[in-house]
């Protein structure tokens, strides 16, 4: 698949709509979050494309999934809950980066716009691709 067709997908998408209203809601415009979900979802299908060769982290993802597991495990929502929110803790650390490289913003407002449009991301990708 074409990642400038799964970026489309993404934002004509009911995911990118409520990923666009949750950016709306840190006082993001409309077409800023278009352009940085679109980052987003590059990145994320990036890094789902990478795992083939670098694993199911990343090279230096294991920080994020490491702190979003241990959360889990502390909240008291379970040993697999806990795995897949260090999967998405993997995701987000991505997509900051990417934001913060691709759309150069500073890294603090990357993590936080990443942190509100991961989930989003992630359930179309499980949709699209699962």
């Amino acid at each position: 698949m074409d990642v400038q067709q799964l970026i489309g997908e993404f934002l004509a998408s009911e995911h990118g709509a409520q990923a666009t209203q949750a950016l709306a809601a840190q006082g993001v415009n409309a077409d800023d979050a278009q352009q940085l979900l679109g980052h987003a979802a590059s990145a994320a299908y990036e890094h789902v494309e990478s795992q083939q060769s670098e694993g199911l982290m990343g090279e230096h993802a294991g920080k994020s999934f490491f702190s979003a597991f241990a959360a889990g495990l502390v909240r008291g929502d379970g040993f697999f809950k806990s795995l897949v929110d260090g999967g998405e803790g993997v995701m987000t650390g991505r997509i900051a980066e990417t934001l913060a490289a691709r759309a150069g913003i500073d890294p603090a407002t990357a993590s936080s716009i990443a942190a509100a449009a991961t989930p989003y991301v992630v359930a179309f990708l499980k949709q699209r691709l699962g």
